[in-house]
């Protein structure tokens, strides 16, 4: 497109210069030219200037229209992590990117493997494999891209990365890893959190991508085993302490009857020797006086 706008130019200045030369002779005299001639010349060459322009503007508009169009199809996903990307980078990648995500490759018990996407990733699935949709413009398609993918853990730690050669087409292309992060391999006591995905396109970052990872099953329970709560056997009933029936419990509630009926007897008797010893001093206390 730059090399079709030098040429424009350079042909609208070769024919300015030689409608120049040919009005200035004509007001020198030099050539057989007369005033509404010339002015006729200027005006047809003004006109050839402007329409000229405007068609280069036009086309111009054109290119950039499927760039409006792309950015009005990008997922929430790609749209945040186009965000994060040139926030974070000063060299951002000139494709638009559509699409992020990761496909959950799980193995079957008939050895097929079953694909879905996932914002959330358990431990206990096989493997991820990231992927990418990017749209390029007419003219930044129709050649070779280097397209590389990263995860990193919560931590910070990279746990993926691959470089794949992808030819780009003008329009949305589709960009999927040929090989998979298996989570089983992934090591480290604690791994849940949120990761990130990190997609760059010839060296430049193009999205920066963050999903969750959820503990294993067996992560959880020993983690509730381990960390605060008694173990499950410590909480488990001895099997000679079994449920009581009916018969015990009406038992257990008639001896606790009988030990509330004594209790008050103690404390009734226990008043009555002490009023009965208030009354004898008194009765001596009276003698003495007498």
């Amino acid at each position: 497109m730059t090399r079709v706008r030098r040429g424009t130019y350079l042909w609208l200045l070769m024919l300015g210069a030689a409608i120049g030369i040919i009005v200035l002779a004509g007001a020198l005299g030099t050539a057989p030219i007369s005033g509404p001639v010339a002015i006729g010349l200027m005006a047809i060459y003004l006109f050839l200037v402007f329409a000229t322009l405007a068609q280069l503007n036009l086309s111009s508009m054109r290119v950039a229209m499927p760039r409006f169009s792309a950015a009005a199809r990008m997922t929430p996903a790609a749209r945040r992590a186009a965000q994060r990307a040139r926030a974070q980078s000063n060299i951002v990648a000139d494709h638009t990117l559509t699409d992020i995500g990761l496909i959950v490759n799980e193995r079957q018990r008939n050895g097929q493997w079953a694909r879905h996407l996932a914002q959330v990733v358990s431990l206990d699935d096989d493997a991820v494999q990231p992927f990418g949709t990017f749209y390029a413009l007419p003219e930044q398609g129709n050649r070779l891209a280097l397209i590389q993918f990263d995860i990193y853990d919560h931590a910070g730690q990279r746990r993926f990365r691959r470089q794949v050669e992808q030819w780009v087409r003008d329009g949305e292309n589709l960009v999927v890893c040929d090989r998979q992060l298996p989570l089983e391999d992934v090591a480290g006591i604690d791994r849940s959190g949120v990761w990130e995905l990190r997609i760059s396109v010839d060296g430049a970052l193009a999205a920066l991508h963050s999903f969750s990872v959820t503990p294993s099953t067996a992560e959880r329970r020993r983690q509730f085993s381990g960390e605060g709560e008694a173990p499950m056997a410590h909480l488990a009933v001895p099997e000679e302490e079994g449920p009581l029936s009916l018969e015990d419990l009406l038992r257990e509630q008639r001896q606790r009857g009988h030990c509330d009926l004594l209790c008050h007897c103690l404390v009734w008797s226990e008043a009555s020797l002490r009023q009965g010893c208030i009354v004898l001093c008194k009765a001596f206390i009276c003698s003495q006086q007498i």
